[in-house]
């Protein structure tokens, strides 16, 4: 297994500590001097803040398992079930799912330390992990949603392909297929990096490939359990967009978003710039189109200083991101969070600009503070 014990990073964990203890405090906060914090549909109000928008479908699957017909079906499995585990000892769904992603969250901040520590200096190193903990979009890690585990999983699967140990990063990159649907695009960095680390000579890059092919496997294993176990899984190959929602997420997605759907970025950004000049948008529109432009500058500052794989992986991340549309009133919901999965962006960042940023790491951290109250108050859908 990858050990994290080599690089032990003091104060990223120490910032990531902080972070979780002060967003506990700032959503009790943001929760209870609501006027509708009485009203909390969730049973146990010490966590009722933590109760909103995705966290209602996790919950649902810790304490019912999938059920046909239920939008639950397009949330997949490894968190839930590894929640579901911990329910099992603590009784408290919305709790459960909560410590497995602190523990993920916690984990991560070791995985990415090390990760960045392959081109980083120790400085750098710790720039990056801060920017990591610290983005607007990265709320998602300390809240109970699949982010902080995805991560994880997807970091070790680029440290073990670094390393050349291509099985490993292939089950890592199968565990976060089972996690998150945008884990299918790990298999693509890792091709390459079997390629570069091949000398690129086909036949022992072929032979790598075998062990890349548990990514794609993990989703295979998905949808056949939507099939046999769930009864979701309808194909229509009428269309592209029609054969993405009956195969390879539910159909019963729609009964989230009901004007969503994935089409060419440039068609899709193009819709999202002329939505955002209407006057009955929803006003969190412009908070996602604004976190969305600063982390693809982020990206673009970074591209000079990352690998090869890094910017295959980012640049898919990003692309299916803006692809995703979400209709007329909100173009772009949770656009921030879905490319945040472009973490080596965060790596580039810290090689291009080698003096610290601290500027830049306080205002973060207000604005993710500020976007936690507006979350656990249901302004603002992460």
């Amino acid at each position: 297994m990858i050990s994290l014990r080599s690089a032990t990073p003091t104060p990223p964990i120490m910032l990531w500590l902080c972070i979780r203890v002060l967003s506990i405090a700032v959503a009790l906060l943001a929760f209870f001097i609501s006027p509708d914090a009485e009203r909390s549909a969730y049973p146990w109000k010490i966590l009722a803040p933590w109760y909103s928008w995705d966290a209602h479908y996790y919950v649902d699957i810790v304490k019912n398992g999938y059920v046909p017909g239920r939008a639950t079906a397009n949330f997949h499995p490894l968190y839930p079930w590894l929640s579901s585990i911990v329910a099992l000892i603590i009784r408290e769904p919305l709790l459960s799912l909560l410590l497995v992603a602190s523990l993920a969250g916690l984990l991560l901040t070791m995985a990415f330390y090390r990760l960045a520590k392959l081109d980083c200096d120790e400085a750098q190193s710790r720039q990056a992990t801060a920017l990591m903990l610290l983005f607007p979009a990265s709320l998602a890690i300390y809240v109970p949603y699949t982010e902080s585990l995805f991560l994880l999983l997807s970091v070790c699967c680029f440290l073990a392909g670094r390393q050349k140990r291509f099985w490993l990063a292939g089950l890592a990159g199968c565990l976060a297929t089972l996690t998150r649907q945008q884990g299918i695009f790990l298999a693509v960095p890792l091709a390459w990096e079997a390629w570069e680390s091949s000398d690129r000579d086909w036949t022992r890059t072929l032979k790598r490939l075998l062990a890349i092919a548990l990514v794609p496997a993990g989703y295979g294993a998905w949808i056949l359990y939507r099939a046999l176990v769930i009864n979701e899984v309808n194909p229509d190959f009428s269309s592209a967009n029609r054969f993405i929602y009956s195969v390879m997420l539910s159909p019963t997605t729609y009964e989230i978003r009901d004007k969503q759907q994935f089409l060419p970025p440039w068609v899709a950004m193009w819709r999202a710039i002329k939505t955002l000049f209407r006057v009955d948008i929803y006003p969190a529109a412009y908070i996602d189109a604004v976190l969305g432009i600063v982390f693809i500058s982020m990206f673009v500052l970074a591209w000079r200083h990352l690998r090869m794989s890094y910017r295959i992986y980012s640049l898919i991340i990003i692309v299916v991101s803006l692809s995703f549309f979400t209709g007329d009133y909100n173009p772009y919901v949770s656009l921030p969070r879905h490319m945040l999965l472009a973490f080596p962006v965060f790596i580039g960042c810290a090689i291009r600009f080698r003096r610290p940023l601290r500027l830049l790491m306080v205002v973060f951290a207000i604005t993710q503070m500020a976007l936690l109250c507006v979350f656990v108050r249901q302004w603002w859908v992460l």
